[in-house]
């Protein structure tokens, strides 16, 4: 795999705050109360997604199989992938950043 361990120790500390904080949304009992705090997220959701996205783009060679790879090993990273819940925030996350590049789909 063209990522190794050090580029995925730092995709890790990239992804972690936000799974950290979507573990925080899922004890918001209201609707309203979640969009605020949705809106408090906004910046580190940007930044979160932003970051992912540059990360693979930096990488000379990257191709689709590669983030494919790698989308799997974070996946199962104990840090991301604790839970279910975690696993799929990761998921998106991953999705989200990397919508279209190098022919990744959402």
């Amino acid at each position: 795999m063209i990522f190794g361990q050090e580029a995925i120790a730092g995709f890790v500390a990239v992804l972690k705050p936000l799974v950290l904080a979507e573990r925080q949304a899922e004890t918001i009992e209201t609707h309203e109360a979640y969009l605020q705090f949705r809106e408090c997220q906004k910046a580190l959701n940007d930044w979160v997604l932003g970051e992912a996205r540059m990360m693979v783009e930096q990488t000379p060679g990257a191709g689709l199989d590669d983030m494919r790879e790698l989308y799997r090993v974070l996946l199962d990273y104990p840090d991301l992938g604790a839970t279910v819940s975690d696993r799929a925030v990761t998921g998106a996350i991953l999705s989200e950043a990397w919508a279209g590049l190098q022919g990744w789909i959402k």
